[in-house]
């Protein structure tokens, strides 16, 4: 018999960046690979929430929005609570800088990686749910 769960439900949005080497900003959080996003917050679009987020996380500027890419959802435990994610995606550029990870979110490092190594990495250590965003981007590539 399956019991089902109350979820906490938590709307968040993020980004996957491309510098103009052709290069993708990656975060390493909590031992996996991922993309930078983060919670939407009470009376913000999901655009604004993106572009806030993946500043905050990763230090980079003169972002600049793209298209939207398809939603991912995930589960996980947070202190014993059942929490559903539906991230908003969006394409996003940006120049090449220094990057600067937010510590106290966990972030380990924020890099730029070459575009032809960005799905070895989340196959090795990350989500599906970014493997298949990945594939998404990838095959809708401007």
């Amino acid at each position: 018999m399956c019991k089902s769960q109350q979820y906490t439900i938590i709307d968040a949005a993020g980004g996957v960046v491309k510098n103009e080497k052709n290069e993708i900003l990656m975060i390493f959080r909590r031992q996996k690979w991922d993309f930078p996003k983060g919670k939407v917050e009470a009376g913000e679009s999901w655009e604004d929430a993106a572009i806030r987020e993946v500043t905050e996380e990763t230090g980079v500027h003169g972002l600049q929005l793209g298209v939207a890419l398809p939603m991912t959802e995930h589960t996980y435990t947070l202190n014993d609570t059942p929490i559903l994610k539906h991230t908003h995606w969006y394409r996003m550029t940006a120049p090449i800088q220094t990057l600067q990870p937010q510590t106290e979110e966990d972030i380990e490092q924020a890099v730029w990686v070459p575009q032809e190594k960005v799905g070895q990495l989340l196959e090795e250590n990350s989500f599906p749910t970014l493997i298949k965003l990945w594939q998404d981007y990838s095959e809708t590539n401007e």
